[in-house]
């Protein structure tokens, strides 16, 4: 068996303690310091519906008519706009059922985004790199490839890997297509997102997973 955990808002709570921070910065490169309220809210509400943050600054950026190549550019430094000291804390329970797992048999992490951020929120999350037998930052957030890979990496049939995650299309879809099974994760975006028929379990804590995985 190897379990396949994301990152963001399935590990850690980046919606909570990283997506807050990534927004403001972002905001005022993009209003230029002129921003005001209800910018702000405008922007968290896009977000809410979003799948990536990058996804809704592009959409707040047309209807604020904001050029394109200022939004590019700030999209592009996303992942360098929140001050290092900024805290990043794991989700309820995370750091117990890695190790719950991990002393049974292989985990692996498949997380989307720039690999040094990526890298440097598990480290400030407290997280073990050193836990996980495989870890994957696709840039590009296409995440299938990773998952059939390790997999096999791993000497596990498909049929008996497991992908838990919160966003259902990024995270989830490829897994099932692969023939994983798939839990979904409700926490960040994942709390916005409808179940779909095809999605095998649903959780809002980790330790959720102890009685559906055995």
């Amino acid at each position: 068996m190897l379990i396949i955990f994301d990152l963001d808002d399935t590990l850690i709570d980046t919606s909570g303690c990283v997506t807050p921070g990534l927004l403001a910065a972002a905001l005022q490169k993009l209003m230029q310091g002129k921003q005001t309220a209800e910018d702000g809210l405008l922007l968290q509400q896009i977000n809410a519906e979003a799948l990536r943050t990058q996804d809704a600054l592009r959409t707040f950026s047309q209807h604020k008519q904001i050029d394109k190549t200022v939004c590019e550019q700030v999209v592009a430094n996303l992942n360098s706009l929140v001050p290092t000291d900024y805290e990043v804390h794991c989700t309820p329970h995370a750091k117990e059922i890695l190790a719950y797992f991990a002393a049974r048999g292989p985990i692996a992490l498949v997380t989307g985004g720039h690999p040094p951020f990526q890298l440097e929120k598990l480290k400030k999350a407290g997280i073990q790199a050193s836990l996980f037998s495989k870890i994957g930052i696709p840039e590009d957030s296409v995440k299938k490839p990773f998952y059939s890979r390790f997999a096999a990496e791993c000497g596990v049939p498909l049929q008996e890997t497991w992908v838990c995650g919160d966003r259902i299309w990024m995270d989830l879809q490829p897994a099932h297509e692969l023939g994983c099974k798939t839990v979904h994760m409700r926490w960040g975006r994942g709390k916005q997102m409808a179940k779909e028929p095809w999605v095998n379990h649903t959780i809002g804590t980790l330790p959720e997973l102890k009685d559906i995985i055995r």
